[in-house]
């Protein structure tokens, strides 16, 4: 019985060691989580890794297009109410802005969205950005006749 008692006693002194040791021996200084160098874990420097970085990256930018759609309407919207847009200025911004998003359905309409796919529409907003800052700050007001050709048509 003094056997039984003495084995369990070593048992769970052992279990309680074991524990207290692998608990410090978990942590990890080149760990990426705490600063470290993310080359460190061979499971974070894999291709693996890689691509779902660049994945997480693209949906980001994604993400960010819409966001920068939606926000050069608003721009267009508020230039209309604020009087710096006349509107043949502001039909044509948003006969782009359409054209735009079109193209962007377009694009979307086998599921996804490439990089090349991606890369034009940026650039194409980049555009749109730039006839929108210059449309809102060219002096013209709301009320004056507008200048032939106004507008942007494609």
């Amino acid at each position: 019985m003094k056997i039984a008692t003495t084995v369990k006693t070593l048992t769970l002194m052992g279990l309680t060691s074991l524990a207290l040791v692998a608990g410090t021996s978990q942590a990890d200084n080149n760990s990426p989580y705490f600063g470290g160098n993310q080359n460190a874990n061979p499971w974070l420097a894999g291709q693996a890794h890689q691509q779902m970085n660049y994945q997480m990256a693209f949906r980001a930018r994604v993400d960010q297009l819409d966001q920068r759609q939606d926000a050069q309407l608003q721009r267009i919207l508020g230039g209309m109410e604020q009087g710096k847009l006349t509107l043949r200025e502001a039909s044509g911004l948003i006969r782009e802005h359409l054209a735009i998003s079109n193209l962007e359905r377009r694009y979307m309409a086998d599921g996804r969205l490439g990089p090349n796919e991606l890369n034009d529409l940026e650039r194409r907003l980049e555009e749109a950005n730039r006839h929108i800052q210059f449309e809102k700050n060219d002096r013209e007001q709301a009320g004056q006749p507008g200048r032939p050709g106004d507008g942007y048509r494609r």
